[in-house]
């Protein structure tokens, strides 16, 4: 069973927030995958619109639309996805995103993901463009259940071309369902402090997959790939250009 909630009730919308809601979970009759899919929030906030391109019983793939332009100044956009037990859910973005000058303002990008016992996520995520004059918090926040995978590919790009960065201040938080840390990053660059980071590079692309040790690709980009402690691997690369710093083979893989 789909259930596609076109607007949140009104009192659940919040001042300058946009939300997105996303909620999959298996039909204990064994039928389709139940989904809840809403939106809501300020009427001047731009929103990601998820809409459902397919499902079956246990899994379902989603895309995200935007409505409106984004990112601007005072945008707050919140995206909350929970995936039951057993089920499995892709998130894929048809275009890229590009944040404009704020002109002193800022906005925000909150993500938060529950995945239940062996769940699973793929989020193959579009470039992110910090372009110059924006101001852009970003914030992943995960909780693993038991046997669950996530599979997410993120591209920060900072300026477009010929410009000099945004500034992105961006968290990741990764915890199981103990409150173990998994990862725990926190990446701060703007116009001063990403040609000290990153010298004349300014394309961010990272991969990260948590899953069964088993299920990492062995051989694939062990020039760019971090071993995490608490199992897990991220692969990372620097780049000037997006076509060419995108590890396309490593995604298929993970995939």
């Amino acid at each position: 069973m789909t259930t596609l909630t076109p607007e949140l009730p009104a009192g659940d919308a919040l001042d300058g927030v946009s939300r997105t809601t996303i909620r999959l979970q298996s039909d204990p009759a064994g039928g389709r995958a139940r989904i809840r899919l809403a939106t809501g929030g300020s009427p001047q906030c731009p929103v990601l619109r998820p809409m459902l391109l397919e499902t079956s019983v246990d899994r379902a793939r989603i895309s995200l639309v935007p409505e409106g332009a984004m990112l601007l100044a005072g945008d707050h956009l919140d995206i909350d996805i929970a995936v039951g037990a057993g089920t499995h859910l892709e998130i894929v973005e048809p275009a890229g995103t590009v944040a404009y000058d704020m002109r002193g303002r800022h906005a925000t990008w909150d993500v938060r993901i529950r995945l239940g016992d062996g769940a699973s996520l793929t989020w193959a995520g579009e470039p992110f463009v910090a372009s110059a004059g924006s101001d852009v918090r970003r914030s992943t926040s995960v909780v693993l259940g038991p046997d669950a995978r996530l599979a997410l590919r993120e591209t920060m790009v900072l300026g477009r071309y010929g410009e000099w960065p945004g500034r992105v201040r961006q968290s990741t938080r990764v915890h199981d369902d103990a409150g173990t840390p998994v990862l725990v990053e926190e990446l701060s660059l703007d116009p001063v402090s990403a040609p000290h980071l990153l010298g004349r590079q300014r394309v961010v692309s990272t991969i990260l997959l948590l899953a069964d040790p088993d299920e990492v690709p062995a051989g694939v980009s062990p020039e760019s790939r971090f071993d995490l402690d608490t199992g897990g691997t991220l692969w990372r690369r620097l780049g000037t250009d997006v076509h060419a710093t995108l590890d396309h083979a490593c995604w298929a893989a993970v995939r």
